[in-house]
């Protein structure tokens, strides 16, 4: 742990040192980030806060597959001599804003990093009927009340709707969601359902317009790239007891009113979300907000370690009979594991996955 956070400390600096030499040479006001240490939340978070930009975007995807943006975008420009697109003539921007003078600067062309595949509802129902798996089927506002209401009740639930994410983090589109409040809620996702050591933290989903009032920030984090401190009208008081602990034993001591996405220093990977990106998203945390004065959910990627992160309905089926999730949310259908006929706990998978 000393180890780790030295390293950390130090890139923070190097960070820091770099683009203020970056910003006094060219006079630049905001900063586009990509590469792998751009995927470091916890330094993104301090080069927002201490940096000389107003502000800072990082590419979702900001590794090395990322990287391929840029080659493609240097030989249109360059090579190809193509125009640059704004956002708005770039595809869906160009329909979503044609009502409003300009684009509003959340947008990006990048339309929150829903760029993969996805199934219709009819597909999905193609799949539920020929395999027989019971699911109920709901429409509207009706299917964002229903998810809330099970994570109110602490149930773990499997989210595939929409376009899957491009990039190391899942934003909705293929999550594992849950109860934010609950104390057993990050120990259960990890060892029950993620397959991986009950230290490792969760990050934080939350209305984009009800941030500050629980983190220290107030700006656009579509990505889960940044991370802010939880509010001290959020945390609770340590006990005395705890005062005395130290590494992995401190992890146990409820830190906020959210636990399950505080970290032991009060911070958190932070989500925005908007309407406008992923409406369903959106009126699913906003349901569980009306329902329980919580505008935050905990949202993980939708995979055991060692997997990739589900795509299909049949690879977020799967992983569901194979973990202790709750319930499973294909499109508009909900599936409930106690509802489907038992299978045959084969453990064998879990080698291939480098689990045991």
């Amino acid at each position: 742990m000393d180890i780790a956070s030295s390293i950390q400390a130090v890139l923070e600096d190097a960070v820091l040192r770099l683009t203020r030499s970056l910003a006094d040479e060219t006079g630049i006001e905001n900063l586009c980030l990509a590469g792998g240490v751009a995927l470091n939340c916890v330094g993104n978070g301090r080069l927002l806060r201490e940096g000389p930009f107003e502000e800072i975007w990082i590419q979702p995807a900001a590794g090395d597959a990322g990287g391929a943006l840029g080659v493609a975008m240097s030989l249109w420009h360059r090579y190809l001599d193509k125009p640059r697109l704004s956002c708005e003539t770039a595809g869906t921007w160009e329909r979503r804003s044609a009502s409003t003078a300009k684009t509003p600067r959340y947008a990006d062309a990048m339309q929150g990093s829903y760029l993969g595949p996805r199934s219709t509802n009819d597909e999905v129902q193609a799949f539920l009927d020929r395999h027989g798996y019971p699911a109920k089927r709901f429409d509207g506002p009706a299917l964002a009340e229903q998810v809330a209401a099970l994570m109110a009740d602490e149930k773990v639930i499997g989210l595939v709707q929409g376009r899957m994410e491009f990039g190391p983090r899942a934003l909705g589109g293929r999550s594992i969601i849950g109860d934010a409040r609950s104390t057993k809620m990050q120990s259960v996702m990890n060892l029950k359902i993620k397959f991986r050591e009950s230290f490792r933290p969760f990050a934080p989903a939350v209305l984009r317009e009800r941030v500050a009032d629980w983190f220290d920030m107030d700006c656009e984090s579509p990505y889960m790239l940044l991370v802010a401190d939880v509010l001290p009208s959020r945390r609770l008081p340590a006990a005395d007891d705890a005062r005395a602990l130290w590494g992995i034993e401190r992890l146990n001591v409820p830190r906020s009113t959210v636990p399950a996405i505080t970290h032991v220093d009060y911070s958190a990977r932070v989500q925005t979300v908007r309407r406008e990106t992923n409406p369903l998203y959106y009126d699913i945390i906003d349901a569980f907000y009306r329902r329980t004065g919580c505008p935050v959910i905990v949202n993980t990627s939708f995979n055991v370690r060692g997997e990739p992160i589900v795509c299909t309905p049949e690879d977020a089926f799967r992983c569901f009979m194979r973990t202790d999730m709750d319930a499973l949310v294909l499109e508009s259908f909900i599936l409930v594991k106690s509802e489907q006929a038992p299978v045959v706990r084969d453990e064998s998978w879990k080698t291939e996955f480098v689990l045991d």
